[in-house]
């Protein structure tokens, strides 16, 4: 599933965190995600810019859920995930026992997931975070080989919890 599918499929609560997470925390790339996404349409950043937040969010996630921004999409996804919810990567990637930097960050993914961590592991993202959140994650998780893996697609495909399909 590509980025701008998850902006898509998504729910609104949880697009809204995402960009208002990154509208606060890390301006120059939302700036940057939004000079981007108007320059897509022809139309300047300040035009964007000074409309209201909903309104702004609301164009945001529409351009987001749109093929040609998927670049875009992508890159405030891994930002959102990498900075804003390290500590949940972390713990996935501990319970699977795929070695890391401490930071999340891999240098190696593995070529197949063990099923019962791999199911240890999603019931651990479900308990303490959002469905929402969770199922973002776990569907970028899958983006990050070629084909993903087998067992996580059983999971995102079966799994009531997910909400992004």
């Amino acid at each position: 599933m590509k980025a701008y599918y998850i902006f898509q499929q998504a729910d609104e609560q949880t697009i809204s965190d995402i960009l208002d997470w990154m509208r606060n925390q890390e301006r120059a790339i939302y700036r940057a995600a939004v000079r981007e996404l108007g320059a897509l349409k022809k139309l300047r950043p300040e035009f964007i810019q000074r409309k209201p937040l909903q309104e702004q969010f609301s164009f945001i996630k529409k351009m987001l859920g749109w093929k040609p921004s998927n670049e875009i999409g992508d890159h405030l996804l891994q930002v959102w995930l990498l900075r804003k919810h390290q500590d949940m990567l972390i713990t996935f990637l501990n319970t699977l026992g795929i070695p890391h930097d401490g930071n999340g960050i891999v240098n190696e993914l593995p070529e197949t997931l063990d099923k019962e961590k791999l199911s240890k592991a999603v019931d651990e993202l479900f308990e303490k975070y959002s469905p929402g959140v969770a199922s973002v994650y776990l569907q970028m998780f899958q983006l990050q080989t070629e084909d993903g893996w087998d067992e996580l697609a059983d999971v995102l495909a079966n799994d009531p919890r997910v909400t992004i399909r």
